[in-house]
């Protein structure tokens, strides 16, 4: 069950630019393009693996995108391992 908004999104659309207030927003700068880190995401990598009917079916039973829970799944061992050094 969603909430309703209480945004009054006829009065934000009648907004013009000049009845926006900026002032809490820096300019940007130079010297923050200077100072900043891109981060792309990793690509995938196709690949074949196999793997027990038993875990496809619940992974696909409980989402329709299953190999991004896969891949979430696998990226949260993979941290885990990073930071408590889990035994294999």
């Amino acid at each position: 069950m969603s909430k309703q908004s209480k945004t009054n999104f006829r009065a934000i659309d009648a907004l013009t630019d000049d009845d926006i207030d900026y002032s809490d927003i820096p300019e940007i700068s130079a010297e923050m393009f200077k100072n900043m880190t891109i981060l792309l995401p990793d690509e995938t990598k196709k690949i074949n693996i196999r793997v027990k009917n038993s875990t496809i079916e619940f992974f696909k039973k409980n989402s329709r995108h299953y190999q991004t829970m896969i891949n979430a799944v696998l990226d949260a061992y993979v941290e885990a391992n990073q930071k408590n050094k889990i035994a294999h």
